[in-house]
């Protein structure tokens, strides 16, 4: 089951939803109801969007139900709000999943308190709130320098100082 809940997560990755939706397809032949084959079906739905966001979000909140709320499970969430412009909620979703994650270090746990994706997910929703987004793009930059978001702003930095550098 796990890999084909990989094969989902690497053609999203790809932007081949019609391949992830062939192989989430297979994993609902083996066992509809297995944790993977639901968590796969609410990364397909977020890829998918529009009303598909809704049954994502209702499939992360199953989960919550069910099992100890972790960052990840939080984050799902709170990407759903995001795209259903939920911004308030989201941003109280990403808080607590950083907020667990800096718990669990005090306990000697594994987990990043500096989460690269919670970190990214609030500097997007922060700034749809009209909130500054620097506390965690400085954070988001520091600790993940490689991480997606802050390549493109260095990168769109660059672009914009080569303009002004022609314009001047």
């Amino acid at each position: 089951m796990s890999r084909h809940a990989l094969n989902v997560q690497i053609f999203l990755k790809m932007h081949r939803s019609d391949y992830a939706e062939k192989q989430l397809k297979v994993m609902q032949q083996i066992d509809e109801d297995h944790t993977l084959t639901q968590l796969a079906n609410a990364w397909l739905n977020l890829a998918v969007g529009g009303s598909k966001i809704q049954e994502a979000y209702l499939i992360f909140q199953d989960f919550s139900e069910k099992y100890q709320m972790t960052g990840l499970l939080l984050n799902g969430k709170a990407v759903c709000c995001i795209n259903m412009g939920q911004f308030d909620e989201a941003e109280t979703l990403l808080l607590e999943a950083l907020n667990k994650a800096s718990l669990k270090m005090c306990c000697i746990s594994f987990y990043d308190a500096k989460d690269a994706e919670t970190l990214a997910n609030l500097v997007v929703c922060s700034l749809h709130i009209r909130k500054p987004a620097t506390r965690y793009l400085s954070q988001l930059k520091l600790y993940h320098p490689e991480h997606v978001l802050v390549k493109r702003l260095s990168s769109a930095e660059e672009s914009f100082d080569r303009a002004i550098q022609t314009v001047a």
